[in-house]
């Protein structure tokens, strides 16, 4: 649905819906407002289970303890709620959280300490600096794959440093889903969050959050699942499904975006593989160079630049706004960092383009 005037270079924040999957999304809708008592009494929650199974399969999660949320930024708020957070905690992250997370792990009055990421990333020397913070640490809180930076963290050597020490962890794995081949259960978090409207291409407003086992999550807005013996027997759905009357059309829409985006091509593994293969082609047309190996990138890449004098991270963003070139300027710590997202829409052309419009806004790329 992209209009030709635009080169979108964002999918890793707002996504891109299909046609397909955006007429299904409305299709659903119609049969809401055509008889709005019928189906939220009658088909609703047989309709979210359904579309939660399907969803679930994708990321490798168990049907049970998996709850839709609108966005990961929801899902990680409800994970922070049920965990019970003083003064004198400690949470352990990195530099590279993502700014939403930022503000909600300190919003929580614990002290936060923020783990140095090495740029170029190096997984052997960011698993060192980790692992030296936890002792002591009430919760770990990871990104799946950062958000300025585009890395993907090794979990696997991660998730079990905390899980020796008995301390719980959080993954933001809001750019994960459909840009990586995921196994939630196995990775062995204590919470894990997600998005489907980024590179999965479901409607905006789809999230989940998948939990461990045993781990209650009580909801940030309590509505009728909050009374006994109401709703699915499964407390976890029967309180986090249902906040008040919503749209539900993103979250059942979320298996026709799996099966479009699929059928686009001939299957997920030909998805994220082939847009593996553009970023970093795209990344060579830029003439940039890589902050990290092939295997901690995914579908993006951040690359260094340097502006000219008097032109901000933001200005600049705005201007190639205005030349039609949608594409994220993060200003990361020391240095402005340039964030390409690559999917099946996209072609290398389009970074040609971009590097000539940022030699002629006298952008420097490193």
């Amino acid at each position: 649905m992209l209009t030709p005037d635009v080169v979108h270079l964002n999918h890793g924040s707002f996504g891109a819906c299909l046609r397909s999957v955006f007429t299904e999304t409305s299709h659903i809708r119609e049969r809401v407002e055509a008889a709005p008592m019928r189906y939220y009494v009658r088909d609703w929650q047989r309709e979210l289970d359904a579309a939660r199974v399907s969803a679930a399969a994708f990321v490798g999660a168990v049907p049970e303890r998996f709850v839709f949320v609108p966005s990961a930024t929801t899902g990680l708020a409800l994970a922070l709620a049920s965990l019970p957070l003083t003064a004198s905690d400690r949470i352990v992250t990195t530099t590279h959280v993502y700014p939403a997370c930022r503000n909600q792990l300190e919003r929580t009055g614990a002290q936060i300490q923020y783990v140095p990421t090495p740029l170029p990333f190096d997984d052997d020397q960011l698993v060192a600096v980790i692992d030296a913070a936890l002792d002591g640490a009430r919760l770990l809180v990871l990104d799946h794959i950062t958000s300025p930076s585009a890395l993907i963290y090794p979990l696997a050597r991660l998730v079990p440093l905390a899980q020796r020490r008995g301390i719980p962890v959080l993954i933001d794995g809001a750019h994960a889903p459909g840009q990586l081949p995921l196994e939630v259960e196995a990775l062995g978090a204590t919470w894990y969050v997600g998005n489907h409207h980024k590179w999965m291409c479901a409607p905006k407003a789809s999230g989940f959050l998948a939990v461990a086992p045993d781990i209650a999550v009580p909801p940030l807005v309590t509505s009728h699942g909050g009374t006994a013996g109401y709703g699915p027997a499964n407390r976890l759905h029967a309180e986090l499904d249902w906040s008040g009357t919503y749209d539900p059309a993103p979250i059942l829409a979320v298996p026709v975006a799996i099966r479009a985006v699929a059928a686009e091509v001939s299957d997920w593994t030909f998805v994220r593989e082939h847009n593996h293969v553009l970023v970093q082609a795209f990344t060579e047309a830029l003439d940039a160079t890589a902050l990290s190996a092939p295997s901690a990138i995914g579908s993006m890449q951040a690359v260094a630049i340097e502006l000219p004098a008097g032109l901000t991270t933001s200005a600049l963003e705005q201007r190639l706004l205005a030349a039609g070139f949608e594409v994220p300027i993060v200003g990361y710590l020391d240095r402005p960092l340039l964030r390409i997202s690559a999917h099946l829409y996209n072609h290398l052309d389009e970074a040609d383009a971009l590097a000539r419009t940022l030699h002629e806004l006298g952008v420097t790329v490193l």
